[in-house]
């Protein structure tokens, strides 16, 4: 032996000698900060859960097979790889999120078996053992620490329709600051100590340099993944009562059994024929009025004294207070929507379309999803009559895809951020709705004269992202007193907001109280706010996972208010959902209805109230939305909602218009 292969064999020895020790540390690493996260929530007293999922995550970086390993073991290894992956996965995701507090042992293996499927997905792909690992951890880490963050600024997970308003949700995150958690960090540092293990496996196979030698046992991988997933999950159970939410389920399994019910179909017995018997029982009704109409849905404007007992300072919304009390021609009382603390656009859908969430699948959002072509709605039946229409937001036109939905409900004209002057008062950054209700004013006055005209304004000042750092100037007028004094900062900011909304609305309706044309306006809240869950725990005196599903309800309730300058009467503690409240607004105001106003108003003498999680009947009792079909009351409503929604071809466009 010559000395150049000596010291080739020696250098070799060494190198082998320095990736063991490598390996040992790195695993020791991975060990050291794996091993904490197994013994976190729920998996600290599942004990058989915790051990399976250890020895799943250890087992392949443990036994590795020899260089030139024969291709059954290769395979066989990879197929432990995947399984290891998929385990590391689950227990850091789950962690990152929630603490691991998953409350079913078996929510942990269909978080498990998902990921498998992800993992082999990769790997058929890639048709390569490691990288198929890299590219499955990338894509769970990545789902869990959005995951995360969503649900420390939202309070609910990632779904399907979130990944389609990407460009929404960078526009508002820049209202919220991301803490670096030890949480996320140790997440991280998980995924990436594995990933590196993996990496650093010294694997060559020649069998599998081919590349359809390697797609084949790519295939074989995938199919057996496959099996053990179909037949995994049908142990484990694949059913979701969305009531329970993520807390219940991995985030992953819940993300993917949401998105796989993204699809809406024709309810059971729908036909052009039961579109025509509803046609022919509901014609709606002339009007004899066609005032002025100003909406503002206000954002996360709400009264957090619904939800239980506390003090301020002062009152925090003196006038919608006083009318509610009773006004004259004021309507008054409580709104139920479907979203809390985000998702301005589903309450606004509610309202426009005048549909309900609760047709549609739990998560979605069908400004993103649904709306694709013109479609009728309150818009157009406004245009009918020869109103001018306009759409207002003084925030980023990208939000929500607002411009395409407003163009298919046929508004003529959009407002954006971009239409106010560069020097607009603004409250902590955001246009303020004083002077959004200015802009209002201008409009108006602009307005060709003897027109009717309508305004739809979705306003910004009171968004999310209550914490006082950043906005020094902000004068915050309200705060709590008594037992939570000084204890939320975010509550008393947030209330500081709504009380300017409170003084801002009052200008308002004082200036078109002295109009000579009929004018009203309709006020509501889209959904109320993301605060502190620890004061709405102290307010409930509970915990959420201890709340019965009624009393849930009472975070959906915003207040609402309809006011005209014109004799309408005068109404207090009205309680309605925000699909309902277009048809009951024109039917109030003397407006002229459409056949699809009269059988919403009809609907809603028996069923009064309905979201997205159920509905109250006429007798007040609460039904759990899974119950929907067995509510026949509702039948021609969802006939009516799929044919505006999906069914262009069978609907009859003119029965949704006056």
């Amino acid at each position: 032996m010559g000395k150049h292969e000596l010291k080739n064999k020696k250098d070799e020895g060494k190198w082998n000698w320095a990736m063991l020790a490598a390996n040992v540390l790195l695993t020791l690493c991975f060990a050291a900060v794996f091993w904490p996260i197994l013994h976190k929530g729920s998996l600290s007293f599942l004990d058989k859960t915790s051990n399976l999922l250890a020895l799943a995550a250890f087992l392949p970086l443990v036994l590795r097979p020899w260089k030139k390993a024969p291709a059954p073991l290769a395979l066989l290894h990879d197929l432990l790889l995947l399984g290891s992956a998929s385990a590391v996965s689950v227990v850091t995701v789950e962690y990152m999120v929630k603490g691991g507090s998953v409350g079913l042992e078996q929510s942990f293996w269909q978080g498990w078996l998902c990921y498998i499927g992800l993992y082999a997905a990769a790997y058929l792909i890639t048709a390569r053992g490691r990288l198929a690992v890299c590219v499955g951890m990338g894509i769970s880490l990545l789902h869990g620490l959005i995951d995360h963050y969503v649900m420390l600024f939202r309070g609910t997970p990632v779904m399907l329709s979130d990944v389609f308003s990407i460009g929404t949700a960078a526009n508002v995150a820049q209202g919220y600051s991301a803490p670096v958690e030890l949480s996320v960090l140790r997440g991280v540092s998980t995924a990436v100590l594995y990933c590196v293990l993996v990496c650093l496996m010294q694997r060559r196979w020649k069998l599998f340099e081919r590349w359809y030698v390697r797609r084949g046992c790519s295939l074989i991988v995938v199919a057996l993944a496959a099996y053990a997933v179909h037949y995994g999950l049908g142990i484990t159970g694949t059913g979701i009562n969305f009531w329970a939410s993520s807390r219940s389920y991995s985030e992953f399994y819940y993300f993917l059994r949401c998105a796989g019910r993204s699809i809406v179909r024709a309810p059971e017995g729908y036909s052009a024929d039961g579109l025509q018997t509803l046609a022919e029982d509901y014609k709606g009704e002339p009007g004899t009025k066609t005032p002025n109409i100003i909406v503002i849905m206000n954002e996360s404007f709400s009264d957090l004294g619904i939800v239980g007992d506390f003090e301020t300072n002062e009152d925090y919304m003196p006038f919608v207070h006083s009318m509610q009390k009773g006004q004259k021609n004021t309507i008054t009382g409580n709104l139920l929507v479907s979203t809390f603390g985000g998702g301005t656009a589903n309450t606004e859908f509610e309202f426009l379309a005048g549909d309900t969430m609760a047709f549609l699948p739990f998560g979605c959002s069908p400004y993103q999803m649904y709306v694709k072509s013109k479609m009728p709605s309150l818009v157009g039946a406004l245009e009918a009559q020869n109103y001018r229409t306009v759409a207002m937001h003084p925030y980023l036109s990208t939000s929500w895809n607002r411009p395409q939905v407003y163009s298919s409900f046929g508004f003529d004209e959009q407002c954006y951020e971009d239409s106010f002057p560069s020097d607009v008062e603004r409250v902590r950054g955001r246009v303020s709705d004083s002077a959004s209700y200015k802009k209002i004013i201008e409009l108006y006055e602009n307005k060709p004269e003897g027109q009717p005209f309508f305004l739809f304004d979705v306003t910004m000042q009171n968004h999310g992202g209550y914490e006082r750092e950043g906005y020094p100037a902000f004068e915050e007028k309200i705060h709590l007193t008594g037992e939570y004094e000084g204890k939320y900062q975010q509550v008393d900011t947030y209330l500081s907001l709504v009380r300017c909304s409170d003084e801002a609305v009052q200008e308002l309706v004082s200036y078109f109280a002295n109009v000579s044309e009929d004018t009203a306006i309709i006020f509501f809240g889209d959904h109320q706010p993301n605060v502190p869950s620890a004061f709405y725990d102290e307010l409930y005196g509970n915990t959420d996972a201890e709340r019965s599903r009624e009393q849930k309800q009472t975070k959906l309730i915003t207040p609402f208010f309809i006011w005209a300058n014109y004799d309408i009467g005068s109404q207090t503690g009205v309680e309605i959902s925000a699909n309902y409240l277009s048809a009951f607004a024109l039917d109030a105001l003397g407006c002229s209805t459409s056949g699809f106003d009269e059988l919403r108003l009809a609907t809603r003498e028996s069923v009064p109230r309905i979201n997205n999680y159920g509905y109250y009947l006429a007798d007040g009792s609460w039904h759990d939305g899974e119950t929907l079909s067995e509510c026949g009351e509702l039948t021609g409503y969802r006939e009516a909602q799929y044919a505006q929604i999906f069914d262009a071809k069978k609907r009859k466009t003119e029965w949704y218009l006056p």
